[in-house]
């Protein structure tokens, strides 16, 4: 198939925004960048099918009459053309990041300067540049370096004077921002090591070692990313709760003192904390809100504009669990866009119907379900959770619903075993949650009510789905059968 969808060049095309393009046809005007009349005309032809490129008529024949319209037809030709534009839409993207980056245009600067002997103004600049960078309140990682790169070429410059001025001021400054550099650079992986740790349990990365020595490294230096690390790296599962709340509260006061970047590492760090908390039925899913809300208002957690799934997920729950039902109608009308087209249609018609359950609609909630067909295995297996969450609440209000409810349980219990797509650590948490919501349905029909042993029913549970709402049940059903 002669379609041109694949070519290198069309790639990049797609990635530029309006006002980029707008640029490369700037950039290819220009003879200083382009010496190629050819590529102006083709990016001129292409410029109707941007940005899908889909056209059935977009075929590397037809370009190229519309390009060469006296030229005979080669393959070879039109292939060179391409690859041309490949290559001058590479020299842009590298020019446009330059562009952006002061610090780097500032080294190459200073570069220059060094070595054409124009030492004067070169320590002028250096100077002015280093005065300007510690001015900076918060700096960031490229900050610390590009004060080392300073620090180190004025240290090493031909003029032995900056490096035999008594007490070795550059010296002393290089080695401190080095120190900042690798323990904010190995903090952040040792910070992965340990949540793939917890996730992947047969990885070992000898975090340990790796701690010991960052602790040691670290000592001594005040900074409000490595104050955190400290914290974060002296979780320990008996306190893990307590610290992780502590450390949370601090995050939210000293959040204007991060740097972009330890920004969202941090705060997607409290954010997989909270969902290793939740899930192990430690803590309230609407303790997440407040930092799902942060992340949406910075765009921390939208990759690219996108939203993932669990995320998705996630804020609806707490939203609704929380009864912010005005943030949940405000969050599905504006982000619903977000997550990958194909899950649009199931995720809203869940987030609908979640919301009409949380709001004490039940038989809404069972309508929007109902009605729609859901096709990915994700939405199947939660809406599932959602319909029995709606048939027990129906048990409690009316006896009548038992059999019902029970036979409910059967089928999802045997669709689990049966679905084959399943990851196992998935599943065992979808298990757990049936299990669990048939012992408390009993618990609630049986004469010799226990509360003891409906309140113990989730005390070892680590890994279980709607942990909140079984805890939320437990309680009404002790409170109902104690009045």
């Amino acid at each position: 198939m002669n379609v041109i969808f694949s070519s290198k060049f069309v790639r990049i095309l797609k990635t530029l925004s309006e006002e980029e393009w707008k640029s490369f046809e700037l950039w290819l005007k220009s003879p200083w960048c382009n010496t190629n009349k050819n590529l102006v005309q083709l990016l001129e032809k292409l410029e109707k099918y941007y940005p899908l490129f889909d056209s059935e008529k977009l075929t590397k024949e037809k370009l190229f009459r519309k390009v060469l319209p006296n030229g005979k037809f080669s393959h070879r030709r039109m292939n060179n053309l391409l690859s041309e534009g490949y290559l001058a839409a590479e020299r842009f993207l590298v020019f446009q990041n330059l562009s952006k980056d002061q610090n780097l245009q500032k080294d190459l600067l200073t570069k220059e300067q060094q070595s054409r002997y124009l030492d004067d103004w070169f320590f002028r600049d250096v100077n002015k540049e280093i005065t300007q960078l510690e001015e900076k309140p918060v700096k960031d990682w490229e900050d610390h370096l590009h004060l080392l790169q300073l620090h180190r070429r004025i240290y090493h410059h031909p003029n032995q004077n900056p490096r035999m001025q008594p007490g070795g001021t550059t010296i002393v400054k290089m080695d401190e921002q080095i120190d900042f550099i690798y323990l904010l650079e190995k903090a952040t992986i040792i910070n992965e090591k340990i949540f793939r740790h917890r996730i992947l349990k047969h990885e070992n990365h000898g975090v340990d070692s790796d701690l010991k020595q960052w602790q040691l490294a670290s000592e001594g230096i005040e900074h409000p990313a490595i104050e955190f690390y400290r914290k974060r790296f002296a979780y320990t599962p008996e306190k893990m709760l307590a610290q992780y709340l502590a450390l949370r509260e601090d995050f939210l006061e000293r959040y204007m003192e991060l740097n972009e970047k330890e920004k969202k590492v941090h705060l997607l760090s409290l954010l997989n904390d909270t969902v290793f908390l939740t899930k192990s039925t430690l803590l309230d899913i609407t303790e997440s809100l407040s930092l799902y809300q942060l992340g949406l208002e910075t765009g921390i957690i939208l990759h690219q504009g996108k939203l993932t799934l669990n995320t998705y997920i996630t804020i609806i729950a707490a939203s609704n669990t929380k009864k912010t039902f005005e943030f949940t109608s405000h969050f599905i009308d504006t982000y619903t866009r977000n997550l990958d087209e194909p899950y649009q249609a199931d995720a809203k018609s869940w987030a609908l119907a979640h919301q009409a359950y949380w709001m004490g609609h039940l038989m809404d909630t069972l309508d929007i379900l109902l009605q729609h067909e859901f096709n990915w295995l994700y939405f199947q297996r939660i809406t599932k959770i959602l319909l029995t969450q709606v048939y027990f609440d129906l048990y409690l209000a009316d006896d009548s619903y038992q059999f019902y409810l029970f036979n409910f349980f059967d089928a999802f219990e045997k669709w689990l075993l049966r679905e084959k797509l399943h990851a196992k650590f998935n599943k065992k948490s979808y298990l757990r949650f049936v299990q669990v919501c048939r012992k408390l349905a009993k618990s609630y029909g049986d004469v010799n009510f226990h509360p003891a042993q409906v309140q113990g029913l989730l005390a070892n549970e680590t890994n279980i789905q709607a942990s909140n709402w079984l805890n939320q049940k437990i309680d009404q059903i002790i409170t109902f059968k104690g009045s």
